[in-house]
């Protein structure tokens, strides 16, 4: 089973945001992709889930803020992130967390997730047959560092 497909009016919406991302991140890149019409509900059965640790301790505000201001660097969002790395996966692929999946499909191996303010979350992959993937972690960095060119943020 995989996500649904993003509808029309929200791929327009994603490519209208891209600016205000861009700025909302304090002019850095990559462009955070995620926003609330991506993060479906989903039944993980937490077979090959990734630990992903890390905190970020400058940051004022963590994942479930209201109104999304963990993505917002430039009010206190979070800055810090982890790259992880699926194989195994034929076109695509997805990443997910803690009751979620991201429907924006993945293209390449490597993804960048913002890590949390404190603590731990869970992530995971799962290909475009539907198979979970393993994940490992392959970096930490902080937005706007240069590392890690070339991979999306979400």
């Amino acid at each position: 089973m995989k996500p649904p497909e993003e509808s029309i009016l929200f791929k327009v919406f994603d490519v209208l945001l891209y600016p205000f991302m861009w700025i909302l991140s304090g002019f850095v890149l990559p462009v955070q992709e995620t926003h609330k019409w991506h993060a479906k509900r989903w039944n993980w059965k937490k077979r090959h889930g990734l630990l992903v640790k890390g905190t970020d301790k400058k940051a004022k505000f963590s994942h479930g803020s209201f109104p999304g201001l963990f993505h917002m660097p430039v009010f206190g969002g979070l800055t810090k992130y982890v790259v992880i790395e699926a194989k195994k996966f034929d076109k695509f692929w997805y990443v997910g967390w803690s009751g979620s999946i991201h429907s924006l499909k993945i293209k390449q191996n490597r993804i960048r997730l913002l890590v949390g303010k404190s603590g731990y979350y869970n992530a995971f992959g799962l290909g475009d047959n539907g198979n979970e993937l393993k994940l490992k972690v392959v970096g930490y960095g902080e937005l706007g560092d240069g590392k890690y060119k070339g991979i999306r943020l979400f």
